[in-house]
């Protein structure tokens, strides 16, 4: 038995604000173990008093919840007091905090008895009472209850990531994940003790902030990386061992069970991130990182030499569970076979146990012996006798040599094998990347842990709203979801109440913390729901993922970082905001945010495997997705989408797709495709829901550029409207820019008349873009007249609201999409008009398929013509629009799409799904899938020495990678036939183009650097 000290502090309300959250003012369930320790020096007298050697277990009840209004005096980026700004603050009323100490008795009765300091819990404007008493606590098990825990010990309760501890001038937190059952848990807990109730006692570590700069580093004089700079020592591999091993339990705390994977797989993935860089310990390594300096090329692969240790220091394992963590260990830098850079073709001339030893040089007996033995000790198991060099060695060669038989030529021995490795090779090479970085992953879901559905309601309320019917079917929905709703009826806040729903029954049946990536077609319009989803969730909780990340953060610095603004006539300064960016864009690239928005092409490398992108699988396991527009995609990307998404369900995930215009046949393909083992509910309003009318429909014989029709444009102009005018390629939107905007500029002014298509440098777009949102944006109060001329690049990108809409006719889906652009809430008050022109029909090449503009093909571009003429001069809703596309698709072009999809998600099922050999190098496979995505981009010859100086110049301190987001800005995407037009420029690896070019009109042609056939000229070209 043992004696403890119990003490029970209670508050009548208080709050533990949650410091992941910026923006909103949540609290946690309960105290964080910083919080306990702060109240504890308070009893003592401070920091210097209290020993650092306490240890407490915890327990916290709250009898009820709620929220108040608190009054925030910010400052602005400048330091200066804003307008008072009243947000929303969670509180807890009626806690009690129990703590049960187990050291030191006499000293935490005496300090009970007359603190210090005032005692006061969390965020209270009441002073804590406190009680206390000796009690007797038994060994044993005993029940979870309230108790605070750490993540390990019970799988009962929310999973919360909270500060252990706050070094005293605040420089530092300690960060630990838990477990804590608000309502209570009848779990039982392995604990080492309970009380006379049953109640467990689970001791948390150390709670001082000087507990862990007691620990000294074993094995100091054995380095993992390089000095960050001169005179420093270098990470010692025990630490960098420690770091990847921890953020692989992270990991598993957030990907939790995987659903068709051996039970064991966990404690493999441990295994191997403990062992997979014990190889560094050849002096020849060592020299590598300047141990002892100067540095010296070593040339050998570490991971090979790493599974002597697997042998050495886990006899006790089966020749199996050894070979796994072998796999695991080996082949977190490079693939098994494959390419000059695989495992195999290093080890092609070792045949002997000599040629082993002698191919990685010195080893230090005792340092090895060392190694081993601290490795045994962090898994667990008996210290090994010692061995020597050669040993070593033939112990690694043998270990090679079963893998190389049992996966002869890289592939996997059984079909369950191969996607086992597959999420092995993931969590080791995540895990390693997070540590070598000394990043970190949440665990907070800022849906559930953030109260997101609550806090919807409660805004709905504030405003004498409350939900539509088709959010309260969402968020009751507990299987894949496919939801019809429309435009400006809550899809978004429906698709996160039904993530927020999903999230929390994966959660109980997982263990994990699942995440959400939010997925959408344009790089515009990720950054436009990255931006709303930031503001809901707070600032730090949403990632952004896909290929110019770097440049969303760039332009949304933080408001409240006093260096951040956002176009800064100081060059350093602009440069520290790239540098951050760059850092925040490289986080979320590391898995940080549970919250991702991105493109699924990002999601879709996961099926790629390999060193590269294994990790990207298996974070992705166990998570919901949302897919807005789904429909946007063409027949092939759709097909790989298909195929993954299927994937993904397989791996636990829950799949939501969201439209306002979803066709039947896309709903069929869906379902088909997820297979009858995964239920898809339909989500959408009912029958007796009247859908807004917002659009009136009139379609004209004239062609957009027609004089007619310009005729009709500037008398719209001329009445005060805001107009849309939509081409279908530049040479148009050119043409009408020019006729139109003298007449805009000559009304309204000379920001009123603006053209957007796809051809500018980033910098100039950008520019255009901000002041299309400025003067057209949706909620501009009052209303602006003025033009935008545009081409397809505006039907997603933009949260625009015009008047009048002009657009050349194409696929019903693009029209659509353009409609949405026009009286886009209803706030017009009656329908506003949407013009569709007859686009001219001509083949790209004599003899060829006819494309309207030159742009789309014919057929559907036809069959949606017929169906708008049977509509002219009618009211539109979007009801209606599904109903015309459920045409399109049943019609014999429906079935060659159908077709086409079918063919290309069972040509990607077997090109990358299989996974038959799943450790084999990916890179050629991975170059093919990039071509597929990727475009090309040219810089002007004139902004040649411009971009040379971003990327050249430095700040200190400066992130890898900031000299090419801030040259960026300077460069034109190109169709990919461009390549031939410019002169590949060696020493900044970009396509130099002789290009004439203005910032108001974008391209206009490239002239040929070298012997070619012809030059570009925008026209059909988008």
């Amino acid at each position: 038995m043992t004696t403890a000290l119990e003490i029970t502090i209670t508050a009548p309300v208080t709050s533990f604000r949650n410091p992941l959250y910026s923006g909103v003012q949540t609290t946690f369930p309960c105290p964080p173990p910083s919080t306990i320790a702060g109240l504890l020096a308070a009893m003592v007298g401070g920091w210097d008093r209290m020993p650092t050697d306490t240890r407490a277990a915890v327990s916290f009840t709250a009898l009820g919840k709620g929220v108040d209004l608190e009054t925030f005096h910010p400052l602005d980026a400048q330091g200066k007091k804003t307008l008072p700004t009243p947000k929303d603050h969670e509180f807890l009323a009626d806690t009690t905090l129990t703590i049960w100490m187990l050291d030191h008795l006499d000293l935490w009765e005496r300090a009970l008895r007359r603190p210090v300091w005032p005692l006061r819990l969390g965020r209270s404007q009441d002073l804590a009472s406190a009680r206390t008493r000796r009690v007797v606590l038994h060994p044993g098990k005993g029940r979870q209850g309230h108790a605070l825990v750490p993540l390990e010990t019970s799988p009962s309760g929310m999973q919360l990531r909270m500060p252990h501890s706050i070094s005293p001038d605040r420089s530092r937190i300690r960060w630990g994940t838990y477990r804590y059952a608000s309502k209570g848990s009848a779990a039982t807990v392995d604990s080492p003790l309970c009380t006379d109730d049953g109640q467990a006692i689970v001791p948390l570590i150390e709670l001082h902030p000087r507990a862990t700069e007691r620990e000294p580093v074993a094995l100091p004089h054995i380095w993992a990386k390089s000095p960050e700079s001169k005179g420093q020592s270098g990470e010692a591999l025990t630490t960098h061992l420690q770091a990847t091993t921890r953020s692989l339990e992270t990991l598993r705390a957030r990907v939790g069970t995987l659903p068709g994977v051996d039970g064991r797989f966990w404690h493999w993935a441990r295994l191997a991130c403990l062992f997979h860089d014990a190889g560094k310990v050849p002096d020849g390594f060592q020299r590598m990182v300047g141990n002892p300096p100067p540095e010296q090329r070593w040339g050998r692969r570490h991971e090979i030499y790493s599974l002597a240790f697997v042998d050495h220091v886990l006899p006790h394992l089966s020749e199996e569970e050894r070979t796994w963590i072998a796999l695991g260990v080996l082949t977190h830098h490079r693939p098994l076979y494959g390419g000059e850079r695989s495992i195999r073709k290093e080890t092609l001339g070792l045949t002997g146990p000599d040629d082993f030893r002698d191919h990685f040089g010195p080893v230090d007996a005792t340092s090895a012996n060392d190694l081993a033995a601290w490795l045994a000790g962090q898994a667990e198991v008996s210290t090994p006798e010692t061995i020597t060099p050669d040993d070593l060695a033939q112990a690694a060669q043998r270990v090679l040599n079963h893998i190389f038989k049992e996966w002869s030529h890289g592939e996997c021995p059984d079909e369950e094998a191969g996607s086992t490795a597959v999420l092995l090779q993931g969590a080791v090479t995540l895990a390693d990347h997070v540590a070598s970085a000394h990043g970190s992953l949440l665990t907070a879901h800022p849906l559930t842990d953030g109260g997101y559905p609550q806090r919807l309601r409660r805004k709905l309320a504030d405003q004498g709203n409350s939900a539509y019917p088709h959010q309260d079917r969402a968020e009751a929905t507990t299987t894949h979801m496919v939801m019809r709703a429309p435009t400006g009826q809550g899809k978004t806040e429906a698709a996160l109440l039904w993530a927020a729903t999903n999230t929390r029954l994966l959660s109980n049946d997982t263990g994990g913390t699942p995440r959400l990536f939010y997925t959408l077609p344009y790089l515009a319009s990720i950054n436009a729901m990255a931006v709303r989803l930031r503001e809901e969730l707070g600032q730090d909780q949403v990632g952004v993922v896909h290929s110019r990340a770097a440049s969303f953060y760039l332009a949304n610095a933080s408001c409240d970082d006093q260096d951040a603004t956002h176009q800064s006539d100081d060059p350093e300064r602009r440069r520290r905001q790239a540098s951050r960016a760059v850092t925040q864009a490289n986080a979320s690239r590391l898995f940080r945010e549970l919250v991702r928005v991105t493109t699924p092409y990002q999601l879709l490398r996961g099926a790629l495997g390999g060193t590269g992108h294994a990790a990207t699988l298996i974070d992705s396991a166990n998570s919901t997705y949302v897919f807005d527009e789904l429909h946007a995609y063409d027949p092939r990307r759709l097909g790989m989408i298909l195929a993954m998404m299927r994937q993904w369900a397989d791996l636990g995930g829950r799949l939501g797709v969201i439209s306002a215009t979803l066709p039947d046949r896309l709903l069929e393909a869906i379902r088909y495709h997820l297979g009858e083992g995964h239920q898809v509910e339909l989500v959408e309003p009912g029958t007796d829901y009247v859908w807004p009318r917002r659009h009136r429909l009139q379609i004209s014989d004239e062609h957009l550029t027609d004089p007619t029709s310009v005729e009709q444009i500037e008398e719209e102009l001329r009445s005060g409207k805001s107009v849309a005018v939509i081409a279908n390629n530049v040479a148009d939107a050119w043409h009408l820019y020019d006729r139109l905007s003298p007449l805009v500029r000559e009304l309204y002014g000379e920001e009123a008349a603006l053209l957007l298509h796809s051809r500018f440098r980033t910098c100039d777009r950008a520019r255009i873009e901000e002041a299309i949102r400025e003067r057209f944006g949706t909620g501009t109060d009052p209303r602006r007249p003025g033009l935008l001329v545009a081409t397809q690049v505006v039907e997603v990108s933009l949260d625009v609201d015009f008047d009048v809409l002009h657009t050349s006719a194409a696929p019903l889906e693009a029209l659509l999409q353009r409609f949405g652009r026009v009286n886009r809430v209803g706030a017009l008050g009656e329908p506003a008009p949407v013009i569709v022109h007859r686009p001219l029909y001509a083949p790209h090449r004599k003899g060829g398929p006819e494309f309207a503009d030159k742009v789309y093909p014919a057929e559907p571009t036809r069959a949606g013509w017929e169906i708008l003429a049977l509509h002219q001069d009618r009211e539109l809703d979007e009801s209606l629009f599904t109903e015309w596309l459920d045409q399109i698709y049943a019609s014999a072009w429906g079935d060659k799409w159908r077709d086409e999809v079918d063919d290309f998600v069972q040509e990607f099922q077997d090109h990358f799904l299989s996974f038959t050999y799943p450790l084999n190098d990916t890179s050629e496979m991975t170059k093919r899938f990039d071509e597929m995505f990727d475009g090309i981009e040219g810089l002007r010859v004139e902004d040649r020495e411009d971009y040379k100086k971003e990327l050249t110049e430095k700040v200190e301190g400066e992130q890898g990678g900031t000299g090419k987001l801030l040259a960026s800005q300077y460069l034109i995407p190109l169709p990919q036939y461009a390549l031939g037009l410019g002169k590949w420029d060696p020493e900044l690896n970009v396509l130099l183009i002789d290009a004439e070019y203005g910032p108001e009109r974008g391209l206009v042609a490239i002239h040929p650097m070298q012997a070619t056939t012809g030059s570009y000229q925008p026209g059909a070209i988008l």
